[in-house]
């Protein structure tokens, strides 16, 4: 009697730990299922916003843009309208400042000797200041900034970039300062922004893609859309 109430006990304890496992399973695969089912529908959800930035929704946009002229400059950029609508609104937010301090500057900083680069990124999070190095030949473009103070107020003593363990320094030796564009600091900032947006598709850079070189979205001595 007891070896058949052993049995039994064997049978049962093997039973629910059968129907435990097959539970566990079932589980893990529902959640995986779900995870992934999620993932898709975030990822169409993302795609659907895309598409409905539709061309009416930018012109709106661009309506709260004073100046017509950089409308007409922008609208027929080989970019996306994903990009355009967020390069619209950084414009805005600068017009709204009222930036009207006059003789100011849009630069770049050229490269005078041809060589290697520092290729600078965000430093949150412990991230280095220099995300890697890029070879660049010369006259092309590292860096583009505006400023109401000059060369000489921007770039004190004619150095333009000493990385944060000063083993990496730029100065006239390598780069030169050069004006693009003149205006107010608003018209400045605004010339800036569209060259930081557009700097993909500059000659140079178009070049060196081809040539099966680095992709870099904005110039390497800019660390943001900025």
């Amino acid at each position: 009697m007891d070896n058949l109430v052993k049995l039994d006990y064997r049978k049962q304890k093997r039973f629910l730990k059968f129907t435990f496992l097959f539970i566990f399973a079932f589980v893990v695969a529902y959640v995986m299922f779900n995870l992934q089912l999620a993932e898709q529908i975030t990822q169409k959800a993302t795609e659907d916003i895309a598409k409905k930035i539709s061309d009416e929704y930018i012109k709106k946009l661009s309506k709260e843009i004073v100046d017509t002229e950089v409308w007409n400059r922008v609208k027929d950029l080989p970019i996306s309208k994903t990009v355009l609508t967020r390069l619209l609104q950084d414009i805005i937010a600068i017009q709204i400042a009222d930036r009207s301090i006059p003789n100011c500057e849009q630069y770049v900083l050229r490269v005078k000797i041809a060589g290697m680069y520092p290729v600078l990124q965000r430093t949150y999070n412990g991230l280095p200041e220099i995300k890697e190095y890029i070879w660049l030949n010369v006259d092309e473009s590292w860096r583009c900034g505006a400023t109401a103070y000059g060369e000489a107020g921007r770039y004190p003593n004619g150095v333009f970039f000493v990385s944060k363990d000063r083993k990496t320094k730029l100065t006239k030796k390598e780069l030169e300062y050069e004006v693009e564009f003149s205006g107010t600091l608003m018209e400045v900032f605004i010339e800036e922004k569209i060259k930081i947006y557009t700097y993909s598709l500059l000659p140079e850079c178009i070049a060196r893609v081809k040539a099966g070189g680095m992709f870099l979205a904005i110039y390497p001595g800019n660390k943001v859309h900025k």
